[in-house]
């Protein structure tokens, strides 16, 4: 009699530990369904900076013309910024000289939303990525 009652407990128990692992690995899931949009965000945000960099290299000027002309592809995202730091040859014209090095940086705020309530508005997180690209500028400018 004793060892019955030893198993209906520890069955028991085991519901429990059953329970406490299915809601600590639909917890764990549902935070890879909300972290998703940033991981496609960030390597599509990655492809963009190559993109720029290899841009500015082809065209050796970084002015608003040459970058507007990546975006006319629609599989790149678009950033809200793009900085890039470089030993100008022309300020004003956005032009760097062959051989010399530049920076692209690309950012872009994704929103997340975390809870969508019945009744009020969606709690939505607004999460900030950036990516980078070198390149080297591959036009001669007189």
């Amino acid at each position: 009699a004793m060892k019955r009652r030893f198993i209906r407990d520890s069955t028991g128990e085991g519901y429990v530990d059953v329970a406490i692992a299915m809601l600590i690995i639909l917890t764990f899931t549902a935070s890879l369904f909300l972290l998703f949009p940033i991981f496609t965000a960030r390597q599509s945000l990655d492809q963009t900076a190559k993109y720029v960099a290899r841009t500015v290299e082809l065209y050796g000027r970084a002015d608003s013309e040459t970058l507007e002309s990546v975006f006319g592809n629609d599989a790149i995202m678009r950033p809200d910024d793009i900085r890039i730091e470089t030993t100008w040859f022309d300020e004003a014209e956005m032009t760097i000289q062959l051989r010399t090095g530049f920076t692209v940086t690309v950012t872009k705020t994704i929103p997340i939303t975390i809870l969508r309530p019945a009744l009020g508005s969606p709690i939505v997180f607004h999460v900030t990525i950036s990516s980078t690209a070198r390149g080297i500028s591959e036009v001669y400018h007189k």
